[in-house]
C-alpha cells in the first residue's frame, strides 16, 4: 500500500497567505474612479464659497458705484432744475418787456396828432370855401362854415376825402342849404338897406383814418408833428416796430 504524506500544515500556510493576500487587496478601499465624484464635490464645495464671496465683493463695489453715480445725478438734476427756474423766470421778464414795448408801439400807432388832423383840414380848403368850426368827437370830427357854391363845396369834399389821414367812405356833407353870408357890418347908415351875398352854409361829417401811425409818417412829417414822427423812426431803428 501506498501511503500519503500530506503536510498539512504547509497547505495551511499558502490557504493563510491566499487569505491575506485577498483581504490586503480589498483592503485598498476604492479606486481613483469610484472616488472622482467625492473629489469633484469636494473641490466645488472649495471653490463655491469663494466664488460667491467674490460675487458679494463685486456687487456691493457696483452697488456703491452705481448709488454715487445716481447721487450724482440728483446733484446735477438739482442744479439743472434750479438753472431751469432761472431760465423760466428770465423768459418771464423778457416776455413781460415784450408786452409792454408791444403796448408801447400800439399806443404810438394809434395817436393822431389833433395838431396834424387841423393843419391837413386847413390846407385842404379850397379859397371860395370858409371854415367856421371844426369839432372833433373821437374819431368824429364834424367841420362846418360856408362855401360860395355846391360846386366849391363838392370840391372840398372832393379833397377832403383824399386825405390819408381821413377815412375817404366816411367823409359825407351832412347838410347843406343857401343861406347869407355872416357878414358884420359897422358904421352903416340906418336908413340904407344891405344886401348880403348869399353862399351854401354847409355841415361835413368825417372820421380820421385808423390806418397805423407808422404807414403815415409822411404825412405826419408834412402836418408838423415831427415829434410823434421822431418817436415812430426811433422805435423802427431799433427793430421793435417792422417799417
Amino acid at each position: 500500500m501506498y501511503s500519503l504524506d500530506i503536510n498539512f500544515l504547509k497547505d495551511r500556510h499558502l490557504e493563510t497567505s491566499s487569505k491575506t493576500t485577498t483581504l490586503a487587496t480589498q483592503a485598498s478601499g476604492p479606486s481613483l474612479k469610484e472616488q472622482l465624484p467625492l473629489i469633484i464635490g469636494g473641490a466645488v464645495m472649495v471653490v463655491l464659497p469663494a466664488i460667491t464671496a467674490s460675487s458679494l465683493l463685486l456687487l456691493n463695489h457696483l452697488s456703491s458705484s452705481t448709488e454715487q453715480r445716481i447721487q450724482q445725478l440728483d446733484n446735477q438734476l438739482g442744479q439743472l432744475s434750479s438753472q431751469n427756474q432761472s431760465i423760466e423766470e428770465i423768459n418771464a421778464k423778457v416776455e413781460q418787456n415784450n408786452q409792454e414795448i408791444q403796448s408801447l408801439v400800439t399806443v404810438f400807432n394809434q395817436i393822431r396828432p389833433w395838431s396834424a388832423i387841423l393843419n391837413e383840414i386847413e390846407t385842404q380848403i379850397p379859397a371860395n370855401v370858409q371854415v367856421g368850426s371844426i369839432v372833433q368827437n373821437e374819431t368824429e370830427v364834424t367841420i362846418g362854415g360856408y362855401a360860395m357854391s355846391y360846386d366849391a363845396l363838392n370840391d372840398f369834399l372832393l379833397t377832403l376825402q383824399s386825405s390819408p389821414l381821413l377815412k375817404a367812405e366816411e367823409t359825407v356833407i351832412q347838410t347843406a342849404a343857401l343861406a347869407d353870408f355872416p357878414v358884420e357890418t359897422t358904421n352903416a347908415p340906418e336908413n340904407v338897406e344891405i344886401q348880403f351875398p348869399q353862399g351854401v352854409k354847409y355841415t361835413i361829417i368825417t372820421a380820421i383814418s385808423d390806418r397805423p401811425s407808422s404807414e403815415l409818417l409822411q404825412e405826419f412829417a408834412r402836418s408838423g408833428a415831427i415829434g410823434l414822427v421822431n418817436r415812430i423812426r426811433t422805435l423802427e431803428n431799433q427793430g421793435v416796430l417792422k417799417p
